[in-house]
């Protein structure tokens, strides 16, 4: 619980004889004894509908980032730049830190399977650990929430560390570049660090590919005095620009011998051989670690086999992850007809899809364009910005993905792949703010039990 004299202290707000046991930034969460950070826009309609939220919520103090009219009770207006530091030193009262190791994942593609690899590798050496990003907070094997984000708010992070991270060793963690411009992990150093790849991405919110890189790059902040941040050895380029700025920039170490399916194609082998060099900075060389006792996470690089075809589900929705893995199912299954079913999200950066198509017409045999989460768009408007990279090739345009996903089913014939991209682990489809049940793993797992027989 914080007094009044403690929170003048770290943001010069007098909240009187009010008590403050928690800390929010969802106005739904917040309670009669919450401090709630409130940040407003900059448009008619946010403030109108603040003064609709703040008429249903309840909070012992509001905390906004700009004077209003009417301006609520019990509030105070502190500079927005402040935020992260003053979160903080609340956060440090309330939920405080946990002595464990952080490390930092970051790279376009890659970070959920690295993170979950590192989780794994671990475990089998007999360290406990946390992982939190895209498949929420998980311990080995086990998802314990869901938060429907690659990167939870400041607030969020300190919370889910403090309940879940007091026993464990370590706490391996999803770094997005827009959390890293948000300050979203203010205040946390990385004993170790990871980049995986960087190609074309969330272009909606960085505009170039220079402020993208710029963001990214932020995570060679975050690192403590002994860290090293490891790159794929395939990635020269990246490894060369990173060592540019850092001298803590580090190549990761080649595996070489049997690997199982997973670890056939390039880019996982890149995520593995990250994670491996991790671990062992952390812990020390090992030689018995079974690679085999290693799982893809959920969504990535989901193999089921089909009679004599392979139907595969992967998150890939940029063009450098699906040329990844469409480049991996080929030259391990280089006898095989590669199918090739995605599409692009919606109010997200719109010069990627003919990017998409064009990767899909250098790399498959057929090609299904289809839904994502369209959000507020016109489907068919994405559908059709697809198809204008798509070139030469046999293409079918089935907006609804369920409906797409079963013709692909009933065309499958003898020694072909079927790659279902985009979707991954999700198990909806985001249209106009509501999210409709949709899993390509359960449609696959449901067509497979149908017709194995």
């Amino acid at each position: 619980m914080l007094n009044n004299k403690e929170l003048f202290e770290i943001c010069g707000v007098d909240i009187g004889n009010h008590l403050i046991n928690d800390i929010h930034w969802k106005s739904q969460d917040s309670n009669s004894t919450s401090l709630l950070f409130y940040k407003l826009g900059n448009n008619q309609r946010d403030l109108e509908l603040f003064l609709q939220r703040m008429g249903e919520t309840k909070y012992g103090w509001l905390i906004l980032n700009k004077k209003v009219e009417p301006m609520p009770t019990r509030s105070s207006v502190i500079d927005e730049s402040s935020w992260p530091l003053i979160q903080k030193k609340i956060l440090d009262k309330l939920y405080p830190l946990p002595e464990i190791k952080f490390i930092g994942i970051t790279g376009t593609n890659g970070k959920t399977t690295t993170t979950d690899l590192i989780l794994q590798a671990a475990h089998h050496l007999g360290k406990e650990g946390l992982s939190i990003g895209t498949l929420g907070v998980r311990e080995y094997n086990r998802t314990i929430l869901e938060f429907g984000l690659t990167s939870p708010s400041l607030i969020d992070l300190r919370k889910y560390l403090n309940l879940y991270g007091k026993n464990k060793e370590f706490c391996v963690m999803e770094v997005s570049s827009h959390a890293l411009v948000q300050d979203r992990y203010y205040g946390i150093e990385y004993d170790e660090a990871g980049w995986l790849s960087f190609t074309q991405d969330h272009l909606d919110f960085h505009k170039t590919m220079d402020e993208y890189f710029k963001a990214k790059t932020l995570i060679l902040n975050k690192l403590k005095k002994s860290a090293m941040l490891f790159v794929p050895a395939e990635q020269e380029e990246l490894f060369n620009r990173l060592k540019a700025l850092s001298p803590k920039v580090r190549t990761a170490k080649i595996i070489q011998g049997e690997l199982p399916v997973f670890f056939k194609a390039k880019f996982n082998k890149n995520n593995l051989e990250v994670a491996i060099s991790i671990v062992e900075n952390l812990w020390g060389e090992f030689s018995q670690l079974d690679f085999f006792k290693l799982k893809s996470p959920d969504g990535r690089f989901y193999v089921r086999p089909f009679k004599s075809n392979l139907i595969v589900v992967d998150f890939a929705h940029t063009p450098d992850a699906l040329e990844n893995i469409c480049r991996g199912l080929k030259e391990a299954y280089p006898e095989y007809r590669l199918k090739v079913l995605f599409g692009c999200g919606g109010d997200r950066d719109r010069s990627k899809r003919s990017q998409m198509g064009s990767v899909a017409s250098v790399w498959a045999d057929e090609i299904y364009v289809t839904s994502d989460n369209p959000r507020s768009e016109n489907p068919d408007q994405i559908i059709s910005d697809i198809l204008s990279g798509i070139t030469g090739k046999n293409y079918q345009a089935i907006t609804d993905r369920r409906a797409a996903v079963q013709v692909a089913f009933k065309e499958l014939e003898n020694k072909e792949i079927l790659l279902l991209a985009g979707k991954g682990h999700e198990d909806y489809i985001l249209i106009n703010g509501v999210k409709h049940p949709y899993s390509d793993i359960k449609e696959v797992d449901e067509f497979v039990s149908r017709n194995e027989k």
